[in-house]
């Protein structure tokens, strides 16, 4: 194989990258140029579709949900989101609901194709005479828990997305992501400590992401080669978890068929609402009652189409509240618990 550039890709279920080299200049390049958005190293793992979810309109944070406008409440595109956990070894009922019209092979082919295109782009700009699937092996980390199967799956998406010529291609190649993070530590502490990190030395790698969360120990062997000392831990507990039981709190103070409601007909809305949830309140939970001030959640200024599926005696109670809804210490330590359990 006649490899001149690696580009690795962290497809995520929040938020995806990639990152590139020449094989004649060691220099590991992270992507920051996004559309609408500079500066930050990760993308958003969002799609919006038109009404039909055949095409996307947008990708990445620009997908994201935003808030309904007075103006026009009728928004005939759709944010789709979370489809990666449909290629985990979960139950059904775990699996975040998509459209009927739209399969989570195509979400992840689509949001592939997407990225793909900003990844030739950027590899074919910098280094001219670049022929991609001739010149490129792309490296793709994927959860520890990826069975054959959902590795499989991946590279059929990766076909359908134009990332490889062919679904048996040589130049895609498979990391878990613990063992990405693992050599990732183990070169980054040498870089910074100026030190060499001994042999038979061990260390754990945590791993938290949105739909995943793995802990491995590994030990330094010569060569730098690692083993892994402990078998893998991990499961299905990530941040998107908490979001779900975000809703289900809400479901309790509101009625657990007012947010049914919303989500069949203003998944757009959830999703904005789940957003402002995180940025405001979920970011800065650090477990600790000394940092944590009550929040207040106000419907009417974050998802104001609630109030029409709230049913009366709800809806009085709310109102003599102003629509507003405290989340104290207490009720986050709760959003927590069940997930970190």
């Amino acid at each position: 194989m006649d490899i001149r550039v690696v580009v690795a890709i962290d497809f995520g279920t929040t938020f995806s990258g990639f990152a590139y080299s020449n094989r004649n200049n060691p220099e590991i390049i992270t992507n920051d140029v996004w559309p609408k958005l500079i500066g930050s190293l990760k993308t958003n793992t969002v799609l919006q579709y038109d009404s039909n979810y055949q095409n996307v309109i947008k990708w990445g944070n620009p997908a994201l949900a935003q808030r309904q406008s007075r103006k026009n409440k009728d928004s005939s595109s759709k944010s789709v989101e979370l489809f990666k956990l449909h290629l985990g070894n979960i139950s059904q009922t775990e699996k975040p609901p998509l459209p009927n019209q739209l399969s989570y092979e195509k979400a992840i082919s689509d949001y592939l194709h997407e990225l793909g295109k900003l990844i030739k782009e950027t590899v074919t700009t910098r280094w001219h005479g670049i022929r991609f699937f001739e010149h490129v092996l792309l490296v793709i980390s994927v959860p520890a828990e990826f069975d054959d199967v959902a590795k499989d799956t991946m590279r059929k998406c990766l076909h359908n997305a134009g990332l490889s010529n062919s679904k048996e291609s040589n130049k895609i190649e498979f990391t878990t992501e613990p063992e990405a993070a693992a050599i990732y530590c183990m070169r980054n502490l040498n870089e910074h400590n100026n030190e060499i990190i001994p042999i038979n030395a061990s260390f754990m790698v945590v791993d938290c992401g949105g739909g995943t969360v793995d802990l491995t120990i590994r030990k330094l062997l010569q060569d730098n080669k690692l083993s892994e000392i402990t078998e893998r831990t991990g499961d299905f507990c990530g941040g998107s978890y908490v979001d779900r039981e975000f809703l289900k709190f809400l479901s309790r103070k509101l009625g657990e068929s007012t947010i049914n409601l919303l989500r069949e007909n203003n998944y757009g809305q959830m999703q904005y609402m789940i957003q402002q949830f995180c940025q405001r309140v979920k970011f800065h939970f650090t477990g600790n009652r000394n940092d944590s001030d009550s929040f207040e959640f106000d419907i009417e200024e974050i998802c104001p189409v609630l109030k029409q599926y709230c049913k009366d005696d709800i809806k009085e109670k709310m109102e003599d509240n102003n629509w507003i809804i405290d989340i104290n210490f207490e009720d986050l330590r709760s959003m927590f618990d069940p997930v970190i359990e």
